[in-house]
């Protein structure tokens, strides 16, 4: 079993995901434990912080085409397996083009985050400028089988949609659902992203695969609910 991979499908995949109902996910989640020897990884708190910048163009891109669009974000995950007793986030650039989906991530400790997304520092081509401001955050658990390089399936739920000021997002503090308080908005349905390289699921994974159907994405769901998007007159996926 391995968790919190760093490697090719992390950075360059294939995905596809799921909504499903918590009867649904149940069975799922059994046979991909009883698929790992009947393993259970210990489940892990994530916050997640989008950023975007005036006019909120990420936002409308990410409801008007999901299938081709750009996400910038923050990830802190409770544990922090690798943390080293350093409070830290990773800031993560996500493309999503037709299914394929590239990611250029890097850690940065906490203390440094508002220097880096001002543009003190060029990590990653996008947020040099400094023009990027938080305008969603979302809390979830997430349960991770993964056996290979190859493929894993992330399993989401207790998504939670919250307003963030950039004195949270960009505090020295680790941003906790805690320190967030109650969501404006939550999800109770469970999501299911399985990431992959190529064509190496197995077969009764592949099968589950929805095809065209309009990806869940957390950004434009609780820019949705919490800041009234829409696309189109219609709720983006």
């Amino acid at each position: 079993m391995l968790q919190f991979a760093e490697g090719e499908v992390t950075r360059l995949r294939r995905e596809f995901k799921l909504v499903l109902g918590r009867t649904e996910a149940l069975a799922l989640c059994s046979r991909l434990s009883s698929s790992l020897g009947g393993y259970l990884s210990p489940p892990t708190s994530i916050t997640s912080v989008y950023f975007d910048k005036p006019g909120y163009p990420l936002a409308r891109r990410s409801l008007d085409t999901p299938n081709d669009c750009l996400k910038v974000r923050t990830k802190e995950y409770s544990p922090d397996v690798g943390a080293g007793g350093v409070q830290r986030v990773v800031l993560e650039v996500k493309r999503e083009r037709n299914g394929l989906t590239q990611k250029r991530r890097v850690w940065v400790p906490r203390a440094q985050l508002g220097h880096v997304l001002r543009g003190g520092v060029r990590l990653l081509p996008l947020i040099a400028g400094g023009s990027l401001m938080p305008v969603l955050a979302v809390t979830y658990r997430r349960h991770v089988y993964q056996c290979s390089q190859a493929w894993r399936v992330t399993v989401d739920r207790d998504i939670g949609f919250h307003g963030i000021t950039p004195e949270l997002a960009l505090s020295e503090t680790t941003l906790s659902a805690e320190r967030l308080g109650e969501p404006l908005a939550q999800d109770e349905r469970v999501v299911v992203e399985v990431k992959h390289l190529g064509e190496e699921l197995p077969e009764w994974l592949a099968a589950l695969n929805p095809g065209r159907k309009p990806a869940y994405s957390k950004f434009a769901e609780g820019m949705a609910r919490v800041h009234d998007f829409v696309a189109d007159g219609i709720l983006g996926g």
